[in-house]
């Protein structure tokens, strides 16, 4: 937690499951053991251990969205980060909010300090203190060996309410100088020593600290503290029979003292009144619980915790908010958690020309001007300054979008080329120009802290297509080349990778899924997977021989076919003798062939192409080594050579 947001942020996610554990150990109070209703604070601890929003996932409710609304009310639009749920100021207080966030940091500080006091006056009043007589010893030593403890350093100090252990790593047992001590009392005080209960007397301060100002925290805290000494109280009875029972309550009855209740790193029986009563309500409910209740307790918590911290990512915009504030908010606190999210957000963006989109998926640098803008303009539909797409039609949505050559650049980063095709222009008469253009940019989407952002690299440009589909490749757009020489011709294999994401409309009451048509959805999916990888290649030949030898071909053929690191050369090439029609496998091995004009020169002979799509699309592209590449001349086998990529990638 660097700030005021990032603290509500975690304390809002912890109070959220606080208040599920309180309602669900109240309607369990009598249904399973005191041992369960401690264990289940367990779930709250990794609450409170646990970043808010990990993962754009959130416990229960989309707490973001709330500290969004906050933050757009104070004009803040700071990245709100939750790396560790500790808190550390990285710079001098300069706003209101980053001066309350101080006093909050000041508020644990302090509340830490107190309770080191407290320990430490606690360890001064145990200084010195004398070892109890040889057969006070040797009674709680054989106490300790009947119920399976081993015994620790035993001490006798004057004053004292009741025993207590005081310690996690050398811990001490300290009784009254001045009274006898009951075994049951000792039971209770060893049963701690056994469990190593200190210890979680340490962490519930520690937590305690963290959420001083947090009510319901702390008053979880207590209660967890309080649930602590239950459990020991059911360890204690379950080893006692008949009276014995009765007269533990009765112990317990005389001791409401408030003195070292809350002190860290130690026990203490009577914690206080009010605790006492409550402990007295479970005593008064006491049974010995089966043993499968064991196995239905440990169900009950990972049944809770998967629920809880799998969570759910907030995938709902609420872009027809007649708040724009609350529009931007929703915006804001709807990150895009993949890749493939936030380019589809970006492209989605561009078709529906909304703003509220390009919030999602832009970076932290851009969120303030884009925020402002749409505040100022006053609706979804806004598109901010400099993101207005100027195109001589508009975008042809339902041929949807698609991602070109993705590939790493350094971590958590790609780059590639956002491809869409543009809508048939038509003459004053209507009628369709025989040119199909689309428009293109060059994007990178990156991980920033803990969503994935688009930053566009240049304009959007207009390109003209020789094809009418941009779903297997596109010639007009860069790839990596395979090139290699062999019988005065060089060969050429172009490769283009394509992502797509599925994002047809399966709603079975649209009229248009009904039917037989699949419209695009523009709705963005911040949480997309590419579903699909294509590999698209072209092939073409140059003649690079003598003039003389030229006359001497009629017809040129080539079939190629990937190689990858570890495998050797394929013998089952498909052949390029005399088809005039390319052939392709799914694999990525094709052939093509053509006949030749007189003037071959340095003509470039296109021989057809393919593509395959057998890839698994989140997974980092594997490239050939080499293309294995057989030339045909005349029908008949002229060379077997190897293409590899020349240096310069797709751009």
């Amino acid at each position: 937690m660097f700030d005021l947001w990032g603290f509500l942020l975690q304390t809002l996610t912890d109070s959220g499951v606080a208040a599920l554990l309180l309602i669900l150990k109240a309607l369990l109070r009598d249904k399973l053991p005191p041992k369960w209703h401690f264990a289940v604070w367990g779930v709250l601890g990794i609450a409170l251990l646990l970043p808010a929003g990990l993962g754009g996932r959130y416990v229960l409710f989309h707490w973001q969205f709330i500290v969004e609304m906050l933050k757009a009310w104070s004009r803040d639009y700071s990245a709100t980060r939750v790396l560790f749920p500790i808190p550390v100021i990285t710079a001098f207080p300069r706003t209101t909010t980053e001066w309350i966030f101080a006093g909050y940091v000041l508020g644990v500080i302090v509340s830490m300090v107190k309770y080191a006091v407290s320990y430490i006056r606690l360890r001064h009043t145990l200084r010195g203190a004398a070892a109890p007589c040889a057969e006070t010893v040797t009674h709680i030593e054989i106490l300790a060996a009947v119920h399976g403890v081993k015994p620790c350093r035993i001490i006798e100090v004057p004053n004292l309410p009741s025993a207590f252990v005081c310690g996690v790593f050398r811990p001490i047992l300290a009784l009254p100088a001045d009274r006898d001590v009951d075994d049951k009392v000792l039971l209770h005080e060893l049963l701690h020593l056994k469990y190593k209960d200190t210890f979680w007397s340490v962490v519930i301060c520690l937590f305690r600290c963290l959420h001083w100002c947090n009510p319901l925290l702390r008053y979880c805290a207590n209660l967890a503290a309080n649930d602590l000494e239950a459990r020991c109280d059911q360890r204690v009875l379950e080893r006692l029979q008949g009276e014995a029972r009765r007269d533990y309550g009765q112990i317990l009855l005389s001791m409401a003292n408030d003195r070292f209740a809350k002190t860290p790193a130690s026990t203490c029986m009577n914690n206080g009144g009010k605790n006492i009563r409550k402990r007295i309500e479970a005593i008064a409910r006491f049974k010995l619980y089966p043993v499968g209740m064991r196995l239905v307790s440990v169900c009950v918590i990972l049944v809770l915790i998967c629920s809880l911290f799998v969570g759910a990512q907030a995938t709902k915009l609420y872009d027809t908010s007649p708040s724009m504030r609350v529009s931007v908010a929703s915006a804001r606190s709807t990150p895009c958690t993949t890749p493939a999210g936030a380019l589809d957000t970006y492209a989605k963006a561009m078709f529906a020309q909304n703003g509220l989109y390009w919030v999602m998926c832009a970076p932290q640098s851009m969120q303030k001007e884009i925020a402002n803008w749409l505040v100022v303009k006053g609706y979804p539909a806004a598109i901010y300054p400099g993101r207005d797409v100027d195109l001589p039609t508009s975008l042809d949505v339902e041929s949807g979008y698609f991602i070109y050559n993705l590939t790493p650049c350094g971590k958590h980063a790609y780059e590639g080329i956002l491809a869409v095709r543009l809508m048939e222009q038509t003459d004053n008469r209507g009628k369709p120009y025989e040119r199909r253009l689309a428009a293109v940019q060059n994007l990178r989407v990156e991980k920033e802290n803990t969503r994935w952002v688009v930053v566009p690299l240049d304009d959007v440009k207009t390109i003209e297509l020789s094809n009418n589909s941009l779903a297997w490749g596109c010639s007009e757009l860069p790839g990596w080349t395979y090139t290699g020489t062999a019988a005065d011709f060089r060969a050429d294999v172009t490769i283009q990778t394509v992502h797509t994401v599925d994002n047809t409309k399966s709603d079975p009451n649209d009229l248009f899924a009904m039917m037989g048509f699949t419209p695009f959805d523009t709705t963005p999916i911040p949480n997309a997977r590419f579903d699909e990888i294509r590999f698209c290649h072209s092939s073409c030949c140059t003649y690079v021989g003598s003039q003389a030898q030229k006359a001497n071909i009629q017809r040129i053929g080539l079939s190629t076919a990937p190689v990858y690191e570890g495998e050797e050369r394929p013998d089952d090439m498909l052949s390029a003798a005399s088809s005039d029609f390319g052939s392709s496998r799914n694999d990525g091995a094709s052939a093509g062939g053509c006949e030749v004009s007189d003037d071959l020169g340095q003509q470039t002979i296109e021989l057809g192409g393919g593509g395959s799509n057998n890839f698994d699309p989140n997974k980092t592209i594997e490239f050939p080594i080499y293309y294995a590449a057989d030339l045909y001349i005349n029908g008949e086998l002229a060379a077997k050579t190897e293409l590899y990529m020349q240096e310069e990638a797709a751009k």
